[in-house]
């Protein structure tokens, strides 16, 4: 069964990057996460593995904002 999925990916001004991912298209708002990539994990050889929640939403907007709180940008 295919999960709907929509990913951004977002910068601050010192490279780090985070995804906003955004489950259930279908639905009107649609739950959805941040998420950031653990560089340790790339580092050991295990880049699979290593990508941290930061925060949940049921709203993309809120989301947004808190990335924009952040110091985030879209790339």
């Amino acid at each position: 069964m295919p999960t709907d999925l929509h990913v951004e990916l977002w910068q601050d001004e010192h490279g780090a990057v985070r995804e906003l991912v955004q489950f259930g298209l279908d639905e009107i708002g649609g739950a959805c996460v941040i998420r950031e990539r653990n560089p340790l994990d790339a580092l050991d050889g295990d880049a699979r593995e290593g990508d941290d929640v930061i925060a949940r939403f049921g709203d993309p907007e809120d989301a947004r904002d808190f990335l924009r709180d952040e110091g985030f940008e879209p790339v």
